[in-house]
C-alpha cells in the first residue's frame, strides 16, 4: 500500500474498559497488537481496579505508544466508555471487552470494505464464544450470528431485516462504528450496568448511512461465571431493561423518525423474554413501583408464546422438562 493510501484510509480507535481484569487483559491486548492492521489508538480505561491491572497497562504503554492508559474512579462500564469516547481521535471506533479476543484480520477486512463503500458507517460481524479454559482446549462456537451479507442502508427496514434474520445484535463488540455517526446521533451510554449498549446500537442501526454486514466471526467472547452479564441475578437486570427501553424510545423521538412499536419489541424480544425467565428462575422480588410494568410485560409476552406461558405460569413443570432433556441428551 502506498504512503498516499495510508494517509487516505480512516484511522481507528479501540476503547476497552477494564475492572480487575489483569488475568485476561494481556491476551485481549495482544490480539489487537497482532492484527494485520493495528489500530492507531488503543484506549484502556482502568475503572478503579485493585488487582494491579493499571501496572500491567503501564507496561504495555511503555512498549507501544499506541496504547493509552486512562485511570477512572470506579463508575461502571458506561462511564468508562463515555470517557473513552471523549478521548478517541480515530475516524472509527471499536469497543472491546477486556477479557475477549479479536480475529487477526478484523481491521484489515473493515478497511477493505470501507474502500469499496466510502459512505460506510458501520461494519457488523458475527461472534463466537469459548469457555475460559486453556487455549488448546477451547472450541469456539457461534453465539451471535449475522445471517445477512452485503451493504445496507440504515433505517427501519434494515432493523426489520436484522430482527427477522436473527442478526440484530444489541452488543457493541460486533461492530466497528463511525465516530461521525456517534457524534451526529448524540449517542451516549446510559448509566446502567446491563443492556447499556442496546439503545446505543438501535440508534446507530436506525441512522447509519451505509452498513456492511457479514456472517464472518471476528470476535471471540470468553465465557466466565464472574462476568457482569452472568453474575447479575437480582432485579437490577430487569430494571435496566426498562431503562434501556426508555432510552431507545427517547432516541427515536429525538431522531424524529417514525418507528413502529412492534419493531422495537422485536429488537428487544431476547432481552424481554430473558427478563421473564430470570424473574421466575431466581424468584426475584419485584419492587412495588415496577409491578405494573412487569405485569404488562408478562401479559404481552405470554399472550401468544406457549413456551413463555409455561415458564411463567408453570415454572416447576418447565424446570422438570429442562432437567429431563439434559438427562436424555447426556444418555445418548
Amino acid at each position: 500500500m502506498s504512503n498516499q493510501d495510508d494517509l487516505a484510509q480512516p484511522t481507528l480507535s479501540v476503547i476497552m474498559p477494564v475492572y480487575n481484569g489483569r488475568a485476561d487483559l494481556s491476551e485481549a491486548v495482544d490480539s489487537l497488537l497482532q492484527q494485520t492492521v493495528v489500530p492507531q489508538q488503543i484506549i484502556i480505561i482502568d475503572d478503579g481496579s485493585t488487582d494491579g491491572t493499571d501496572r500491567l497497562i503501564e507496561a504495555y504503554c511503555q512498549r507501544d505508544p499506541r496504547i493509552q492508559l486512562v485511570r477512572n474512579a470506579h463508575g461502571g462500564v458506561s462511564a468508562a466508555r463515555n470517557k473513552g469516547l471523549e478521548l478517541a481521535t480515530g475516524d472509527f471506533i471499536y469497543f472491546m471487552d477486556a477479557d475477549d479476543l479479536t480475529g487477526p484480520t478484523l481491521f484489515a477486512d473493515f478497511l477493505r470494505e470501507k474502500r469499496a463503500c466510502p459512505e460506510l458507517e458501520m461494519f457488523c460481524f458475527a461472534a463466537k464464544m469459548f469457555m475460559d479454559v486453556p487455549v488448546a482446549e477451547r472450541k469456539p462456537e457461534i453465539t451471535h450470528a449475522r445471517n445477512l451479507k452485503g451493504v445496507y442502508s440504515g433505517g427501519t427496514a434494515f432493523i426489520q431485516q436484522l430482527n427477522s434474520s436473527g442478526s440484530a445484535h444489541r452488543v457493541l463488540w460486533s461492530s466497528i462504528i463511525s465516530r461521525e455517526l456517534i457524534v451526529r446521533t448524540k449517542s451516549r451510554f446510559l448509566p446502567i450496568q446491563n443492556h447499556e449498549d442496546a439503545p446505543f446500537m438501535f440508534t446507530l442501526y436506525l441512522q447509519a448511512k451505509q452498513v456492511f454486514v457479514t456472517p464472518e466471526a471476528y470476535y471471540f467472547k470468553r465465557y466466565t461465571t464472574t462476568s457482569l452479564s452472568v453474575r447479575t441475578r437480582d432485579f437490577s437486570w430487569v430494571k435496566n431493561y426498562f431503562i434501556a427501553r426508555e432510552g431507545t424510545e427517547e432516541a427515536i423521538r429525538a431522531a424524529n423518525v417514525p418507528v413502529e412499536r412492534s419493531l422495537v419489541d422485536d429488537y428487544y424480544f431476547p432481552v424481554m423474554s430473558g427478563c421473564l425467565k430470570m424473574l421466575r428462575e431466581h424468584d426475584m422480588t419485584v419492587p412495588k413501583e415496577y409491578q405494573p410494568r412487569v405485569n404488562a410485560l408478562v401479559r404481552q409476552l405470554t399472550r401468544n408464546n406457549i413456551k413463555l406461558m409455561v415458564i411463567w405460569y408453570l415454572n416447576p413443570l418447565y424446570s422438570s422438562l429442562v432437567y429431563c432433556k439434559k438427562k436424555l441428551s447426556s444418555a445418548l
